[in-house]
């Protein structure tokens, strides 16, 4: 049969009424609406179409079933942790459900219900290990001041044998271990008769290596640095007073006995309560035999942590911040506040550090405090903290200077670390006797005082009384032609300043050579003996405080009136209007001393009236000596026989 194709003319009209799908209505209606209007016809105006139906049913219901697993889940998750907060409190123990979704820090120890238990079975539990347990500290909950209601931070001690020297006696019980036992209460337990614990956080602690401790003896002349060994830890105390609010902060310590000193040594210990966790942040040892404290030094901060290294005169603490860091159950470090770095670019505050770090602290604070005034609102944070850092020291220093002294060497060397250079040389020129002590005191500086004189001098190189102090440091070592050697090296140094310390030089090498042959001069004394029955001892001054003013049986007191001796180039003779008592009466003392020939010996011959009026000579030993008015007297003990 064949088929035949008739023309798209002739192509025959699908019937009006057969249904046409979707798509090729759509695109008849395309077509309509693109096709030019006929002129003939008049165009009909659009009726509008109802709103047809969502033309995609299957989202909605995605929709709505999203919805309804969203809030089903909130309802189980909320169900959940009721469920949970019943089961904690029911049994504080149940947290196996939840301890391997929390991170591993966060944990609270797995057990059985068991490990919750009183405080004599806890300490019954650690005996059991070979361990003992110090005394419980209590740890307020929630800042209560009620002790009755706390947590517990618990020592757990070792007795073991220390080699080192220390305070603990062998076998010597010591700290290795701090606990925090959380409080607990439990409904099916008598809880308000009995108090129940469980351990939430523990730390190990150990002592510092025996050379830590001794290297912070910065003057210690011997060879023994000490070994390895941990020293033991054996008392712990939380601090007190200025210590910071957040967190609960402890000192776990112990002392390193060394001759006659006792070293305090010890670990910085933070409980953050709202972790339950426990961290030791610090080690540290104290030259100065004081334990750290809390003190607010740097302005508008928190509290500063002070370690005393102070040796001598030298003040020297080391002072830590609190300071952040990424770290959740612990979120804070102590930071040392450093000298070392440079928080402005500014040639002015980094002389005020160069004076500061050679220990010119009061020097240092004038310095820092310019740098600061030129600075303005660019003065940065850590500038402040160093500048905070130096006025608590230039503080120490300017006391200790103008405080009185007993000795010129000790009001000299107060000075010179205070940076007065002007003042201590007027101390130096007073008097021959104030020379020698001070040349004693200058030859044994290892080396602090020379570095504040070279770090003075790269600050202000014309200064003439800096100088000299540099040459007698020099000249009291390593003798006068050193000294000068050294002065013709530096800068700005004019005629006039040479002469005037070259005089200074000399001066100190003829106080240190007469010094040297009073040791050697014997006395030759005149004058008149009297008897005395008792004596004030107030009123007699020794040249050595051994207060030795007592008398054997066989022994009388004689005053000797001095009319005239010799002092090893002439005869001095009354009144000794020369020889009166300033400043320092105990040197003074001493230099008149060998001036008088009693260092080399003290023995002295008094012609002594007998009974029958005869004279004989006596032989004593000059006890002291008093000089008043012009008018100097000896007191001498005189054997009864002799």
């Amino acid at each position: 049969m064949e088929h035949k194709i008739n023309p798209s003319k002739n192509r025959a009209k699908p019937p009006e009424n057969a249904k046409v799908p979707p798509t090729r209505r759509r695109r008849q209606a395309r077509r309509t609406q693109n096709s030019p209007a006929s002129p003939s016809k008049t165009p009909k105006s659009k009726t509008p179409t109802p709103t047809s139906v969502a033309r995609y049913p299957w989202k909605r219901l995605i929709a709505n079933f999203t919805a309804l697993s969203v809030l089903c889940g909130f309802a189980a998750l909320m169900g959940g942790g009721a469920w949970l907060s019943y089961q904690l409190i029911v049994d504080p123990n149940g947290n196996k459900l939840i301890a391997k979704f929390v991170p591993e820090w966060s944990r609270l120890p797995l057990a059985t219900r068991d490990s919750i238990q009183t405080l004599d079975q806890i300490q019954a539990s650690i005996r059991k290990l070979g361990f003992v347990t110090g005394e419980p500290l209590p740890l307020p909950i929630n800042n209560s001041t009620d002790s009755s209601i706390s947590d517990l931070l618990l020592p757990v001690m070792v007795e073991r044998t220390v080699n080192a020297t220390t305070s603990c006696k062998n076998p010597c019980r010591q700290i290795v271990e701090l606990r925090v036992y959380k409080r607990v209460q439990l409904p099916d337990r008598d809880s308000d008769k009995v108090e129940y614990f469980q351990l939430t956080s523990s730390v190990n602690v150990e002592g510092p290596a025996e050379s830590f401790v001794l290297a912070s003896l910065a003057d210690s002349k011997s060879d023994n640095l000490g070994s390895n060994q941990s020293l033991p830890l054996t008392e712990l105390r939380r601090f007190n007073g200025k210590a910071p609010t957040s967190g609960i902060w402890f000192n776990v310590s112990g002392q390193l006995v060394r001759g006659d000193k006792k070293l305090p040594y010890g670990q910085v210990v933070r409980y953050n309560p709202s972790q339950n966790h426990l961290i030791s942040l610090l080690e540290w040892v104290s030259a100065a035999g004081q334990p750290p404290n809390w003190q607010q030094i740097v302005k508008g901060s928190s509290p500063q942590l002070a370690i005393d290294q102070t040796v001598g005169l030298e003040p020297q603490f080391t002072l830590y911040q609190i300071g952040p860091r990424k770290f959740v159950p612990n979120p804070v470090q102590l930071n040392p506040i450093s000298l070392e770095e440079f928080a402005l670019n500014d040639e002015t505050y980094k002389n005020g550090l160069r004076l500061a770090k050679s220990g010119l602290w009061s020097p240092a604070l004038n310095v820092m405090r310019i740098a600061k005034g030129k600075a303005g609102a660019n003065w940065p944070t850590l500038a402040q903290a160093q500048l905070d850092t130096i006025e608590f020291h230039a503080k120490i220093t300017k006391a200790q200077a103008i405080a009185s002294w007993a000795s010129p060497g000790q009001q000299v060397l107060a000075e010179l670390i205070d940076g007065r250079w002007r003042e201590a040389l007027q101390v130096f020129e007073a008097d021959p006797s104030n020379s020698h002590e001070i040349a004693k005191t200058l030859k044994n500086d290892n080396g602090k005082l020379l570095n504040r004189v070279d770090a003075a001098l790269r600050v202000n190189s014309s200064d003439g009384d800096v100088k000299a102090w540099g040459a007698l440091i020099i000249a009291s070592q390593d003798g006068t032609r050193e000294a000068m050697n050294w002065l013709d090296q530096q800068s700005d140094t004019d005629s006039e300043t040479r002469n005037r310390i070259r005089n200074l030089v000399n001066k100190l090498d003829e106080s240190v050579s007469l010094a040297e042959s009073l040791e050697q001069h014997k006395s030759q004394i005149m004058g008149s003996a009297t008897l005395l029955s008792t004596i004030n001892p107030n009123e007699w001054m020794e040249p050595e405080p051994k207060n030795q003013l007592k008398l054997t049986e066989k022994q009388v007191w004689y005053q000797v009136q001095v009319a005239s001796f010799y002092d090893g180039n002439r005869w001095v003779s009354s009144p000794f209007l020369d020889m009166e008592l300033r400043s320092f009466p105990a040197t003074q003392v001493k230099w008149l001393w060998g001036r008088l020939g009693l260092l080399a010996d003290p023995k002295i011959k008094i012609e002594v009236a007998m009974n029958n009026g005869l004279q004989r000579v006596a032989l004593g030993t000059v006890k002291a000596v008093q000089l008043q008015d012009g008018n100097l007297r000896l007191l001498a003990a005189v054997e009864k026989g002799s």
